[in-house]
């Protein structure tokens, strides 16, 4: 598979995902192997970056691979969002089944990643045990604003796009706990611009400050941050089943 048809399907896979409730995009992202590249394009945006020179901007931002990795999640989001919304609603509890068992598998798949590229299992060490525990504290947090306001939606987007930024849990989780997901996915289907553009304003705040802080912990400590991450969704994937009453 070249890399390009790779960022292709990989942002059909990101924006999907990023609908569902319990799965990050960004855990997708690291699945296809095309995560480090899209924080790195993103730690990038800058104005000193920014030229005439569509070679060097390529070289810089990787063009030639970010905008179809953009085009085909965008696409993605709207085939989407209404099919989702439908299938949270309808079938709930099967829903939630089938998020909890693929961010499982997901997690087995990143343990697998870090065996391949670091030469080392996932051991029972001190990130492990705190994706552990930050996957609890995060599935007893539970807020529903009766008429939430433009400032609430803004930190929203900020908070949701902070989250499709790291691979663990998804965005759209964040946005169920506090009770605006089908706000937010109802939007999107229906193209209500009062909602979606304080929303898009905080997720571009997050791309504005997040990356660069994101992209130099990557350099730093990868090893413990995919081992975070690699806790945090398989508890995710534990505690979103409905079975499940922690």
């Amino acid at each position: 598979m070249s890399e390009r048809l790779r960022f292709i399907i990989s942002g059909f896979f990101v924006g999907l995902a990023e609908l569902l409730p319990g799965i990050s995009g960004s855990t997708v992202a690291v699945a296809f192997n095309v995560y480090d590249k899209f924080i790195l394009f993103l730690a990038n945006l800058k104005l000193s970056n920014l030229s005439f020179n569509l070679k060097k901007l390529n070289e810089v931002f990787f063009l030639d691979l970010i905008i179809p990795f953009f085009l085909s999640m965008v696409l993605s989001v709207i085939l989407a969002s209404n099919l989702i919304l439908y299938l949270l609603s309808s079938y709930t509890e099967y829903f939630l089944y089938f998020i909890g068992v693929l961010m499982c598998l997901v997690s087995v798949l990143i343990a697998f990643r870090i065996k391949e590229e670091f030469g080392k299992h996932i051991r029972l060490n001190i990130q492990f045990l705190s994706g552990i525990l930050f996957g609890l504290l995060l599935s007893q947090f539970s807020s529903t604003p009766l008429d939430p306001s433009p400032l609430f939606i803004f930190f929203m987007g900020f908070i949701a796009f902070s989250f499709f930024l790291l691979p663990g849990i998804s965005g759209s989780a964040i946005l169920l706990s506090f009770g605006v997901y089908e706000i937010i996915i109802g939007s999107i289907g229906s193209i209500n611009w009062v909602i979606l553009l304080p929303f898009s304003l905080g997720c571009l705040i997050s791309v504005l400050t997040m990356p660069k802080i994101l992209n130099q912990l990557i350099k730093s400590f990868k090893l413990e941050i995919m081992t975070f991450f690699t806790a945090l969704i398989l508890i995710s994937g534990i505690t979103i089943l409905p079975i499940v009453t922690l």
